[in-house]
């Protein structure tokens, strides 16, 4: 019919995918190929035009952009509406989603191309796939194509275990080491008779993570981590590419059939996911785990359920500010203070003192900071945008009391029972003890933002303004401890960055005193040295790398100014003094700062890698409406 519109870019329908009705749509951009449209094809743009000429322009109320359109940075935007202001946090949601931003690319640029070649666009839609063809989901040679070589496999799964395990620690490693060797040890005829797919799932989402968060000299094979993920099916020219671990998972029916191995894996992929920058995804598949964790019941281990209780509460400043799990529907007691070992073969075991240290105690301990996140989170909904000052100070007490509670190996702040290098076997424990400083660090600032820059001259929030800057200083000592694994997480990069943009904010007030101001420009540099050996491969810390040099330039070119000027005898701030005394103030500043072209030198990065950002991507960056 010739009155008919289309809705779907013609490569996208001769796909027979769903297009994003960009102009340029997402599918089109990331394959560089020319988005056409027929003739009688709308875009989303030209209905904006049709209604007035230009986009509307987002919601001044802050709960009606609470949810993020998946597809709002698919392509470019054509978009008349102005650029949105640089902002700093004015309520508590803006603080605490400022946060989360840097996570996000405002700039809609296409995601970097896999390092595995295809040709063909994975589009497998779970819940329309029937599983395996016979229904016992056992494995096939097909889905075990993309396994490594035994020695290498040693190695990743080495060290998952030593870097990945201990922040969930979603497996029983007696339990899955016997399983991994005895898999090991059979022929492949033994296996597609023995081994189910959502084990095999399991093991490639471990192997991915070890190669992910391995060192260089781990593995030469810069395809390794593809090769994991990726397997493509022999003799079928017609089939999208698989990724082997999603495969594993669809050919168990996972959907249909929950299980504890499904759990931890969904456990495993939601860090890969979060730390691929791959938000949205992570979030879905945690809301798909909590449901099936629900539905198993009591045939649930108790630590994955409680670590999703954990996740659920860290992860609802992301998702609309609310939390999935009601507690007063659940009565799944704590798990046992116990090492992995104590409960194997069903043998009878005691829960020992929490200060008796075991692989169990961290993630016991941390299950306390969960639940006042969860009060956080009912205090906001319950003044949404903000919290009342007297709730937030209540959390403020909460948190420092749980702190205060910790075992004293958890509690980076006490003396320690042992030194770093004799921590042999138990090395995790110098990790998770620097975590827990580096959480109450961080819900402290974000607690206290968007009071900040208000404590400097109204004494009410005066408590505010200190605690946020000395919880910033706090954390990046304490990550600066242990670098080289700490700033692998993409969680620990977004507290650093935090941690530096609120020194920043101080130091851009400018204080007349050299000795703070020099500890300020200490601090920024900390954040700054922090991120950069990761920011040549992350374009998530090469933003934050820029936007703190981009401040601390901006400082040092006021103080070469100021020093040029006349010692003047008065005791009174000078006219020209970069003194900032209001919110308003602090946003033209970092305007300004965002602007400038930059004169610091880095390591030379791929042209391709992250485009020159233009002052409408740092405005984009603390813009609420892209969060």
């Amino acid at each position: 019919m010739s009155g008919r519109k289309a809705y779907t870019c013609t490569p996208c329908r001769k796909r027979k995918i769903k297009c994003d009705r960009h102009r340029t749509c997402g599918h089109c951009s990331r394959k560089n190929i020319v988005c056409e449209w027929p003739s009688n094809g709308v875009t989303i743009e030209d209905e904006a035009n049709v209604k007035g000429g230009a986009s509307l322009p987002p919601s001044d109320s802050p709960r009606g952009n609470r949810q993020n359109d998946g597809n709002a940075s698919a392509g470019p935007s054509y978009s008349s509406t102005p650029t949105p202001m640089v902002d700093v946090p004015h309520t508590v949601v803006h603080a605490e989603q400022l946060d989360h931003s840097i996570l996000n690319d405002p700039t809609g640029s296409p995601p970097p191309k896999s390092s595995h070649p295809s040709n063909r666009e994975h589009r497998r839609a779970f819940p329309f796939y029937g599983g395996s063809v016979t229904g016992d989901g056992m494995v096939t040679d097909e889905l075990m194509k993309a396994l490594p070589q035994r020695a290498q496999a040693d190695a990743l799964l080495r060290v998952y275990l030593e870097r990945v395990e201990w922040i969930h620690h979603p497996l029983h490693i007696p339990t899955f080491l016997a399983q991994y060797n005895k898999f090991w040890t059979m022929d492949p005829a033994h296996r597609r008779h023995s081994v189910h797919s959502r084990w095999l799932a399991l093991l490639y989402m471990t192997l991915c993570l070890g190669d992910h968060f391995s060192d260089e000299e781990v593995t030469t094979d810069p395809t390794m981590e593809g090769r994991l993920l990726i397997v493509s099916l022999p003799g079928d020219e017609s089939a999208d590419d698989l990724q082997a671990c999603e495969d594993a998972l669809a050919h168990s029916d996972f959907l249909n059939q929950p299980s504890t191995e499904t759990l931890q894996t969904i456990i495993c992929m939601g860090l890969y996911l979060n730390n691929k920058n791959r938000v949205s995804a992570a979030r879905s598949l945690l809301g798909t785990a909590i449901k099936m964790a629900i539905s198993m019941g009591m045939s649930l281990g108790r630590r994955i359920w409680w670590s999703l209780v954990s996740q659920d509460a860290y992860t609802a400043s992301t998702s609309g500010f609310t939390y999935l799990i009601n507690l007063t529907h659940s009565t799944t007691s704590l798990f046992a203070n116990v090492d992995d070992e104590d409960i194997r073969g069903g043998s009878a075991y005691f829960s020992k003192p929490m200060n008796e240290i075991t692989t169990s105690t961290y993630h016991i301990a941390k299950i306390d900071f969960a639940l006042v996140v969860r009060r956080f989170i009912d205090a906001i909904n319950a003044n949404f945008p903000d919290a009342s000052y007297e709730d937030l100070m209540d959390l403020d007490h909460r948190f420092r009391q749980v702190y205060e509670a910790l075992p004293a190996q958890l509690r980076p702040d006490l003396p320690q029972p042992f030194e770093i290098s004799f921590a042999g076997a138990r090395r995790y424990l110098v990790e998770q003890r620097i975590f827990m400083g580096i959480t109450l660090h961080n819900r402290v600032m974000r607690l206290h933002r968007a009071y900040m820059v208000r404590g400097y001259d109204d004494p009410r929030f005066a408590y505010s303004t200190r605690v946020c800057l000395d919880s910033a200083y706090a954390l990046l000592d304490l990550v600066r401890q242990s670098p080289q694994t700490l700033c692998r997480w993409w969680v620990v990069l977004v507290h650093v960055w935090t941690g530096g943009l609120i020194i920043s904010a101080d130091l851009v007030r400018g204080a007349r005193d050299e000795a703070t101001r020099q500890r300020q420009r200490d601090g920024v540099g900390m954040a700054i040295a922090l991120l950069e050996p990761i920011s040549r491969t992350s374009p998530v810390a090469l933003r934050g790398v820029k936007v703190l040099k981009s401040l601390l330039s901006q400082d040092t070119h006021t103080s070469m100014r100021r020093h040029k000027r006349p010692i003047e005898s008065s005791s009174e701030p000078s006219p020209h003094e970069p003194s900032i005394t209001s919110i308003a103030e602090l946003e033209q500043l970092l305007r300004e700062a965002a602007s400038q072209t930059t004169t610091y030198t880095t390591a030379p990065t791929p042209v391709s890698a992250v485009p020159d950002q233009s002052l409408e991507f740092w405005q984009s960056l603390f813009a609420m409406n892209q969060w």
